[in-house]
Order: C-alpha cells, then sequence, then structure tokens
C-alpha cells in the first residue's frame, strides 16, 4: 500500500465498506506515515463539515431549464436520428472492449495494484463476480463477454478508478 493507494481508497476505509484485509493494509500504512495520518484525519473532518453543510443547502433545477434540457435533447435526437444510433453502437462497443480488457488482465493476474485491491474488495462482497473469475481463472477458455450483471458490475469498478488511473499492468 502507498499513499496515493491510501487518497483513493480513503471514502471506503472511513465508510467502512472496505474489505478486511485491505483495511488492514491501510491500517499498517497509516500507522507508519504520518502525512497519511494527517491526511486520514483531515479528511474525516472535511467530510463532517460537507455533510453538515450539504444538510442546509437544496439543489434543484429549475423545471424550466429541465424542460428546456429535455426538449433540445429530444430536438438533437429526432434531427439525427443515424448519427445518435451510430454513436450508441460506438459507445457499447468501446464499453464492451474495456471490460473484456479488463477481464483479460484479471484472468492475467496483470492488473494494476489499485484494480486488483478494488476487483478483491468488490469478489469479498459479491458470490457472483466471485464466481464468475474462479471459474473464468480455471477454465483457461477463450474469453468472452460476461453476463450481463458482471459486465455492469465490471463496468461500475472501472468507473471508480481515479481519472487517468490504467486498470492493467504495462
Amino acid at each position: 500500500m502507498n499513499c496515493k493507494e491510501l487518497a483513493y481508497l480513503l471514502a471506503d476505509y472511513l465508510d467502512g465498506s472496505m474489505d478486511p484485509r485491505i483495511r488492514a493494509e491501510l491500517d499498517e500504512h497509516i500507522a507508519r506515515c504520518k502525512a497519511c495520518m494527517i491526511f486520514a484525519k483531515t479528511y474525516r473532518l472535511t467530510c463532517r463539515k460537507a455533510a453538515e453543510l450539504r444538510g442546509d443547502i437544496h439543489y434543484e433545477i429549475p423545471d424550466e431549464v429541465q424542460e428546456r434540457l429535455t426538449a433540445f435533447l429530444v430536438s438533437a435526437a429526432r434531427k439525427f436520428p443515424g448519427q445518435m444510433d451510430d454513436y450508441r453502437r460506438q459507445a457499447e462497443r468501446e464499453c464492451e472492449e474495456k471490460v473484456l480488457a479488463f477481464c483479460r488482465a484479471a484472468v492475467e493476474g496483470k492488473l494494476s495494484s489499485m484494480a486488483a485491491i478494488m476487483m478483491d474488495g468488490h469478489i469479498a462482497v459479491c458470490p457472483k463476480c466471485r464466481e464468475y473469475f474462479v471459474v473464468l481463472r480455471s477454465a483457461h477458455a477463450d474469453l468472452c463477454l460476461p453476463p450481463r450483471e458482471i459486465l455492469e458490475h465490471v463496468v461500475r469498478l472501472l468507473e471508480s478508478l481515479p481519472p487517468g488511473e490504467e486498470f492493467f499492468l504495462v
């Protein structure tokens, strides 16, 4: 565990939603690293204060703005249906390719440390994903797109990686 990984995992650490093994690694790092200890205390206090402020603020998009935005999007979709369909298909293909690459890296043991930690944390609490990856690793079969539920979980894992963070080892 290093300082950068701690920073990315701190929210899960503080809210208690983290795998106990990863939490133990973070506890050990914080105990050894004064900068991270101070960072964690400051982060905790900042989260508490932000929660207090959020309770006092009401966020609403005015109905008129919502209606105008919806009308604009519907109009654009009607005006350019072919392009919208092309865009949706392209986005879906790119997403599927990224999921396959992630699964391949997971099976081959080539996930970055951050992605591996997140993956281990997820499969510790998700029996379907755990079963899927255990079977995938033992089958040595050709990799194909996972079932919809697993695909959605992998997409959420990929989306939760920090910006610019790659999930595979170079």
